[in-house]
């Protein structure tokens, strides 16, 4: 199968957008990632991860309504439309990246690591185990850890969700930047009661330990379900789990019912990776 086949219409944003205005589209659209356009044209992409870094890592004091989306955006990668679906997974894993667009005809088609393990979870049934390509190091918190703890260890872990676990050890729920962003957005409402901003000082406070983040536990905010898959199951199964609940990752349990790892669309797009 060549990569062509897996793209589909990009959801795209104007560049004179503001990242208030990213955040919003990708919570309403519920995605990851969007298109930057530029008469029509699209010109970079930004996702989740990108405004998340920003969005807690800027010193800047104005609110996210006045500053613009390019500030950090990236550029689009862009890809043959004949590339097979397995070089297409190594690309991703090798530049780190989860998306790759496709020009034909004038017309932009994206595809990402969604797309990915969709298309192992049609054609690669049988082919692998999850323990086979189950992440076993994975970066954790606890339920009752302040925000502002939570929030450092993402940035410095560079990474947009984490498992919460409660005082047994075991997956309780995940806590990621779009939870953030909703909290971000009813702060900011409450705010300014004739339209959205977030101010300098909302922003900190989900890193102050005298803010919101110092009052706030990551059970105040985490997502509270945490699907899980045993880590004998066919891989495309897990594919299908993951599909059908619209989300990242799953628990991976061992043969005691214990928490032993995670399997995630990048593991799977690894397992693709491997076939090339």
């Amino acid at each position: 199968m060549q990569a062509k086949e897996l793209t589909k219409k990009p959801i795209g944003i104007l560049k004179h957008s503001a990242i208030s205005d990213v955040i919003k589209k990708l919570l309403e659209n519920n995605i990851s990632r969007l298109v930057v356009l530029d008469s029509g044209n699209p010109i970079g992409i930004i996702s989740q991860k990108d405004v998340g870094f920003f969005l807690f890592n800027d010193s800047t004091k104005y609110g996210l309504d006045k500053i613009p989306l390019s500030k950090i955006m990236n550029k689009i990668e862009y890809i043959d439309g004949s590339t097979t679906i397995e070089k297409c997974a190594k690309t991703l894993i090798d530049k780190k990246i989860s998306s790759l667009c496709i020009k034909e005809n004038n017309q932009v088609g994206i595809f990402t690591k969604t797309d990915l393990v969709r298309h192992y979870s049609k054609n690669h049934s049988k082919r692998h185990k999850v323990v086979d390509f189950m992440t076993h190091n994975y970066v954790s918190t606890h339920s009752a850890t302040p925000l502002f703890k939570v929030l450092r260890k993402m940035l410095e872990h560079k990474i947009s969700r984490i498992i919460t676990k409660n005082q047994s050890e075991q997956p309780e729920g995940i806590l990621s930047f779009k939870d953030l962003f909703r909290i971000s957005l009813e702060l900011g409402s409450e705010e300014d009661d004739e339209g959205f901003t977030l101010s300098d000082q909302i922003r900190r406070g989900f890193l102050s330990e005298n803010g919101f983040g110092g009052i706030s536990l990551a059970k105040d905010v985490m997502s509270k379900e945490i699907l899980t898959v045993k880590f004998n199951e066919d891989l495309s199964s897990a594919c299908k789990i993951m599909l059908n609940n619209n989300v990242s990752g799953l628990a991976v349990l061992d043969g005691n019912g214990g928490f032993t790892g995670m399997i995630s669309k990048t593991d799977v797009t690894r397992a693709l990776s491997s076939m090339n």
